[in-house]
């Protein structure tokens, strides 16, 4: 049993790997950049040039808004996370990881993010603004994303629960710096709806770290249940 790439760098028990952190970091940051970006001007599609409205009657628009974001979400998301995975298992298919992001995306979008479109729309707010907000107030549903990958993993490693616990803490650690953060300073909102842009895409980012620390020991070496091919 090894790790694919360089086994010998690799701790049995921690798992740890300076390469495979920051790639994680990076490659989960750009993510996010681009799903945000193009989630603003699907927002913008559904209400600026669609007049989306719930009073009118366009349920069934904005489900196809949000089932394309969340295909975005998982796509973008899941394939670049996939490509950090397949390094330390090999065994893990690109489409079983890539979709077990899709499921939480889309509750996301119907949950949190539509509503706060279509809210915003009605009173005639910024619509991308009311967008990212939302896109940051989704993070409560990082622990679905964690369960749903879970399922992936479980097929590959003993210590595969232990992934919905880190996403948790992850995101609860995240959530609760940046409301501190906001009661001692006025200029970080994110929470209370007014944060500017950047503190939104920096508050999906600050999971990243401890996402990838939990990553890499779930996946060590000795916590592994399948033979990678050296």
């Amino acid at each position: 049993m090894t790790a694919s790439g360089s086994a010998r760098e690799v701790p049995a028990s921690s798992g740890w790997e300076v390469r495979l952190y920051w790639r994680w970091i990076a490659y989960n940051s750009i993510a996010f950049v681009i799903v945000l970006s193009v989630g603003v001007a699907l927002a913008l599609l559904g209400s600026d040039v669609l007049h989306l409205r719930l009073a009118s009657g366009h349920v069934l628009v904005a489900l196809v808004i949000a089932t394309l974001g969340a295909v975005l979400f998982g796509g973008v998301l899941g394939t670049l996370q996939w490509l950090v995975v397949r390094e330390r298992v090999a065994a893990i298919p690109r489409k079983a990881w890539v979709t077990s992001n899709i499921g939480p995306a889309l509750l996301a979008w119907l949950l949190v993010i539509m509503p706060a479109v279509i809210g915003a729309q009605n009173s005639d707010q910024d619509v991308s603004m009311a967008y990212l907000l939302a896109a940051s107030q989704s993070l409560a549903l990082g622990p679905l994303l964690g369960l749903s990958q879970s399922l992936v993993l479980r097929k590959v490693t003993r210590r595969w629960v232990w992934w919905i616990g880190a996403n948790l803490a992850s995101w609860l650690v995240v959530d609760v710096a940046l409301l501190l953060l906001s009661r001692l300073s006025g200029d970080l909102d994110v929470l209370r709806g007014d944060g500017s842009v950047a503190e939104v895409y920096l508050s999906l980012i600050a999971t990243t770290p401890l996402t990838g620390r939990a990553l890499l020991w779930v996946l060590a070496p000795s916590a592994l249940t399948v033979t990678e091919d050296p």
